[in-house]
């Protein structure tokens, strides 16, 4: 990259390593794994064609820390060579790229984010995150870093997952022999997948008493710690709704025909007799623009069964959560399937015997629409959407 200069554009020349640094730091605010998970930025695209104010952009703190002038931040983006973003004529707005749309959210976009993703251990715990990219970027261009953090105390735990832009760079960095951090050896490498697997493998083990030696708090915090990077690989992501204030007479059937017009709905979960639930949709970043449709649709408002309902979009700490415990719950519904359990035909009570999973205190034809529903539930959990792995904002 060139220095960069005001070719009498206005504004102080800006040094070449700031304007790099400037440059690096807006390309990953708008770039494919920030942008489709950061939920101020996201509103923000939605309400200017795109376009967010460098002025806002100022209250990003790595960028703040880099400049508060937005001339200089002006000055820097006018010699980015990748196109990702652009500035508006006037010099006070930035959005990404109308040309280069965020990626499909697919099964084959996840495998190639997962193949260029990497996992390293030992590090120092008082690293920080810039130190990391200095010391990765050797290697190749670096698309995100994930520092792991205890569960509890929420400190650096020495390991981290890496997402390079490039393939071969993950590749050289995992061949490479006797890898140093300063004069730390970094003793574990792995490709992400194989530490997945890895993990799998002990697991398994603990089951079979491999690992009875661990305490049984360490075993749970392990096991969370599973649960939540598996959610983060099967959710789809921004796809879920928050229903408040329904009349405790509303349908699933009502619900869903509502939003229908506006979305492709997936699922409705609440139980009937209560006044909140959630919706969640087929398609992923989707929530957003189906609650926009629908409150358009309404004159601003959401009107179901008489009851003007509040709704938002289910996201960050609570989004994964609901996948969480989604996943969780499908997950015992197979296992009471396999046991024999209650489940289709097992024992315990089938489809239409006292004590059977459909037999809720209901009538006949509730126990058949609860079962249409079970059954719907049960196969979302095998499709192939959900977003890559969340990996850590550097903001």
């Amino acid at each position: 990259m060139t220095d960069v200069n005001t070719n009498g554009d206005g504004g102080d020349a800006v040094p070449k390593v700031l304007a790099e640094k400037i440059i690096k730091q807006i390309e990953y605010y708008f770039g494919d794994v920030n942008l489709m998970k950061d939920k101020f930025l996201k509103e923000k695209v939605q309400e200017d064609d795109g376009w967010v104010t460098i002025k806002t952009l100022l209250t990003f703190n790595r960028l703040k820390q880099l400049t508060e002038d937005p001339k200089v931040i002006f000055e820097a983006l006018k010699k980015s060579t990748n196109q990702i973003v652009e500035v508006n004529e006037e010099g006070e707005k930035i959005r990404r790229n109308p040309s280069k749309p965020l990626p499909g959210d697919t099964k084959e976009r996840r495998d190639e984010i997962t193949a260029r993703s990497i996992y390293a251990k030992t590090f120092p715990l008082d690293v920080q995150l810039d130190d990391l990219m200095v010391f990765f970027e050797k290697y190749g261009s670096v698309e995100n870093i994930f520092m792991k953090k205890d569960f509890h105390k929420k400190t650096f735990k020495g390991s981290v997952f890496v997402l390079f832009h490039n393939k071969d760079d993950a590749e050289k960095f995992i061949a490479e022999e006797n890898t140093k951090y300063n004069d730390t050896e970094i003793l574990v490498k792995m490709f992400k997948a194989d530490y997945f697997k890895e993990k799998g493998r002990k697991g398994k083990g603990k089951k079979d008493g491999d690992n009875a030696q661990k305490g049984k708090e360490e075993l749970e915090k392990e096991k969370e710690e599973e649960e939540e990077e598996k959610a983060k690989q099967q959710m789809t992501r921004n796809a879920v709704l928050h229903l408040k204030g329904m009349d405790p007479e509303t349908t699933r059937e009502e619900i869903k025909k509502f939003f229908s017009p506006h979305g492709d709905v997936g699922w409705v979960d609440f139980d009937k007799g209560v006044t909140e639930g959630y919706l969640r949709l087929k398609e992923p970043n989707s929530a957003a623009p189906t609650l926009e449709k629908a409150k358009a649709a309404g004159e601003g408002k959401i009107v179901i069964h008489n009851a003007e309902l509040e709704v938002r979009v289910v996201d960050g700490d609570e989004e994964l959560e609901y996948w969480k415990k989604m996943f969780k719950d499908i997950a015992e519904k197979q296992d009471k399937r396999k046991k024999g359990g209650g489940g289709r035909g097992g024992r315990g009570g089938g489809r239409n015997q006292r004590g059977g999973r459909n037999n809720r205190g209901g009538p006949q034809g509730k126990r058949r629409q609860n079962r249409k529903n079970d059954d719907e539930e049960d196969g979302d959990a095998d499709g192939d959407e959900g977003p890559e792995a969340k990996l850590q904002k550097t903001d």
